[in-house]
């Protein structure tokens, strides 16, 4: 009996001295390889560096981590890309003490922070790319605020070029962030960027039925249900939702599930899009904005068979399918943004509605009623003519009138009826009348209702006041 009591004793205190950890690493250093597999080693694995048990996996999120047990009471361990020559060390590359872990024989969770690894000796590679990002990113927040200008009265295609190129905005500028941040947070940018990818169909159709100004492909809203389901995906990713802990595995070559679904259906859904749109664009109109639509769709086909290779090179184990990672796609997708800016320099109203062209189909009749109005019955001797009093007259819209005035004399309707009213007065004041009337008097009979306007019609007519005129 006793010997089974102290049996009994020995294996409970065998199950309470384990204790499971899992460790998360949070951050990396920027030179950390992509590629690369992290270990963990210490003297629960007699500082094996390559022990399988301890590799670190990726979490849905993007983080490494690994579940170990110990037995031990006191554990010492570090951190390496599978060698010693690649192990952890401090911020300016000197060597760290092996980090201990006192056993509480409980389950617990260790964030980890790597600052540097021993080999790479603290070297940050540089991407020069960065700045061409920015650029882009500075060109899409212009247009954006541009848009508000170009389309003041035009409130629809104005939300379109503002929506699209100030989501333009911070995706350049999150390509900008990428070549900042640790490892760790570069995943979390590509996991929130792939979901982008849902609304790439739907933003180019929208963008080119604005330039277009009509419905391209009979878009709808609804093409925007599927990147709001994959940003939910996104965010379930980044808070590590176990569920969803299949998407970092590989599914096929280099490509993880995440990669394959959210990339693959993403550009497939695009694709189905850029064809509708295809079918829907007069290739043989020409014209300046048409052409541009043209550039942007051919640019944007370009691009869409750029993520298909690179999802193939990845499928087939091709070690360069970090293509995915966006690095020269973001430069060929930045195209189109260059493209309009270019346009929108060149002419500033190039989306802007055009004036209707009326055609004056019976101008000369039109003038010499007019011509008989002005010079036989002195209409404008009626101090209360105005345009619409006038083309009522003629019988004719008042638009057309005004036309009618700027073609043929460069007038507007003020300068042109007080310029009969001026040369009435001059004729009137060289047969004597000044002598009975005052300059004033004079001016109310020609059509001027006070001095003023007199004045300023006199002096804009012949460049001096009426007393200059007549000295």
């Amino acid at each position: 009996m006793k010997k089974n009591f102290r049996l009994l004793i020995i294996l409970c205190l065998s199950y309470t001295a384990s204790g499971q950890v899992k460790f998360i690493i949070e951050s990396l250093p920027e030179t950390t390889p992509a590629d690369d597999s992290i270990y963990l080693t210490g003297t629960f694995n007699d500082w094996n560096t390559t022990d399988p048990k301890c590799l670190l996996q990726k979490q849905p999120n993007g983080q490494l981590s690994v579940e170990i047990t110990f037995d031990e009471p006191v554990v010492e361990y570090k951190f390496t890309r599978g060698s010693w020559l690649k192990v952890e060390t401090g911020t300016q590359n000197q060597y760290i003490p092996n980090r201990t872990l006192i056993n509480h024989h409980q389950t617990k969770t260790i964030p980890i922070h790597i600052q540097n690894w021993q080999d790479l000796g603290g070297a940050r590679n540089f991407e020069y790319l960065s700045f061409f990002y920015f650029a882009v990113a500075f060109l899409s927040l212009s247009i954006f605020i541009f848009s508000f200008r170009i389309f003041k009265k035009d409130f629809k295609r104005k939300q379109i070029f503002s929506i699209i190129h100030g989501a333009y905005f911070f995706v350049y500028l999150g390509a900008v962030a990428y070549y900042v941040v640790n490892p760790i947070w570069q995943t979390y940018l590509l996991i929130l960027g792939q979901s982008l990818i849902f609304a790439w169909g739907a933003n180019i159709q929208l963008l080119i039925s604005a330039i277009e100004k009509k419905d391209v492909g009979h878009f709808s809203w609804s093409c925007y249900g599927p990147v709001s389901f994959a940003t939910i995906v996104a965010i379930l990713r980044l808070i590590n939702v176990d569920f969803l802990a299949f998407l970092a595995i590989p599914a096929v070559g280099f490509i993880a599930w995440g990669e394959l679904l959210m990339i693959g259906l993403g550009a497939i859904m695009a694709l189905y899009i850029l064809v509708q749109i295809i079918g829907g664009l007069k290739w043989n109109e020409i014209n300046r904005p048409h052409s541009i639509s043209q550039i942007i769709l051919t640019c944007h086909i370009i691009c869409l068979c750029f993520v298909f290779v690179s999802l193939g090179a990845g499928a087939l184990g091709t070690q360069d399918y970090r293509l995915l990672e966006f690095k020269w796609f973001l430069v060929l997708f930045s195209i189109p943004i260059w493209v309009l800016v270019i346009g929108l320099l060149h002419d500033f109203q190039l989306f802007k509605e055009k004036n209707h062209v009326y055609v004056i189909e019976n101008a000369n009749e039109l003038l010499s009623n007019l011509r008989e109005l002005m010079e036989s019955k002195k209409v404008y001797q009626d101090a209360e003519l105005n345009i619409n009093r006038l083309a009522e007259l003629l019988d004719t819209k008042t638009h057309i009138l005004s036309r009618l005035l700027n073609e043929h004399y460069e007038q507007n309707f003020r300068d042109f009826v007080n310029s009969y009213r001026v040369k009435e007065f001059i004729g009137q004041a060289q047969t004597g009348k000044l002598q009975k009337l005052t300059f004033l008097g004079l001016a109310h009979e020609v059509g001027f209702n006070s001095k003023s306007t007199f004045n300023l019609a006199f002096k804009k007519i012949t460049n001096k006041s009426p007393r200059e005129y007549f000295k």
